[in-house]
């Protein structure tokens, strides 16, 4: 199986590169780029793997051993003890997500026989472990997966009719796998996250996707990837009105209220802006840098060892234009480049070169 990062289970697409008044646009993503020759910068830039990276490789690796050898009771345990522990990333990705997408192939990643045969091992997990809700998110996880593999990711005028077929009815099967471990004792908040993937791609109404929502957050208010699908949904691409989604992540903040409410500010910008395509988030949608600022310092106290997030806060400090602490931030960095929040190793370079040449 395939392994590859993706933040959250939301749609990741193209990369572009943001840097203020300097528009270089990257539309490829590659761990082996050599960044370019520096100058002007006290640092020599250096691609790392941090921890984080190594451990949801492994996470991925793991699920996908288990699942490969059938040993439904460990896949169990596992993703009970992610459950149990909440743990995630500087991000707000859980590590339970990781394990969840380690059990599945990423759309457009496999085979038709491939699928059918993964599926026989899933069926086969709940078959033989019909309390376990996570057999059941996986299952319906994969159907989602290959929802979107027969739609395919390109716009909706250039879908086929029978991929259109193909999306909808492999996500109303999905609803039923889900709806059918509705009841178990056991319970997941990835539960809600899959049912609000299938809701999206079903053009669900909008008062039934809210009730998902408000009743996902109330069940597990610290689950940080609702507010990452919840934020893809209200993208005037999708379901949204223009400034809603400000609006909406302002008042899902306020609600949470403190240095947690910052947090999710900030985590929910920094998923988008690894997934949509637009050269400066803070003026296209009219999100509050000194909102997520904040947040981006609350995430630091949380995770100061995090390599992503003195990234993360460099990149979006320069697509705010506010280069003065853009410097600081990748004064931080002392030049190690993680490749998850850049589209390439040169992005990096020329966003910090353009930065230390303004700021004298």
């Amino acid at each position: 199986m395939k392994l590859k990062i993706f933040i959250g289970l939301a749609l990741v697409s193209i990369f572009w590169t943001s840097c203020s008044k300097k528009p270089t646009v990257t539309t490829s993503q590659s761990d082996n780029q050599t960044a370019q020759p520096t100058t002007g910068l006290p640092f020599q830039p250096t691609l790392v793997e941090p921890p984080e990276t190594k451990e949801i490789y492994a996470i991925k690796r793991q699920a996908d051993a288990l699942i490969a050898s059938k040993d439904f009771d460990k896949l169990d345990t596992v993703a009970e003890d992610f459950r149990t522990s909440q743990a995630c990333y500087a991000h707000g990705v859980w590590k339970l997500s990781y394990f969840y997408e380690g059990l599945n192939f990423p759309a457009g990643g496999s085979t038709d026989s491939e699928w059918t045969n993964h599926f026989a091992i899933l069926r086969n997990w709940v078959e033989t472990k019909p309390d376990s809700i996570t057999a059941r998110v996986a299952f319906a996880n994969g159907l989602i997966e290959y929802a979107w593999q027969a739609r395919s990711h390109d716009f909706a005028d250039k879908v086929t009719d029978e991929g259109w077929k193909l999306f909808f009815q492999r996500l109303n099967q999905a609803v039923i796998v889900l709806n059918g471990a509705k009841n178990l004792k056991e319970k997941c908040p990835y539960w809600w996250a899959a049912m609000l993937r299938a809701e999206l791609g079903l053009q669900t109404e909008r008062s039934k996707y809210d009730a998902t929502f408000n009743t996902a957050i109330q069940t597990w208010p610290n689950c940080t990837p609702f507010y990452f699908l919840r934020s893809n949904f209200l993208l005037p691409r999708w379901y949204g009105s223009d400034g809603e989604l400000q609006k909406d992540l302002e008042q899902s903040a306020n609600k949470i209220g403190g240095e947690a409410g910052d947090m999710i500010y900030a985590q929910v910008i920094w998923n988008l802006n690894g997934m949509v395509s637009s050269k400066n988030l803070f003026e296209e949608y009219n999100f509050s840098w000194e909102r997520a600022n904040k947040g981006l310092e609350a995430i630091k106290k949380s995770y100061p060892n995090s390599l992503a997030v003195k990234n993360e806060s460099a990149h979006l400090a320069a697509i705010a234009n506010d280069l003065k602490t853009a410097k600081k931030y990748f004064d931080q960095t002392g030049g190690q480049i993680d490749i998850s929040c850049w589209a390439s190793t040169n992005q990096f370079v020329d966003c910090a070169q353009f930065v230390y040449e303004s700021v004298q």
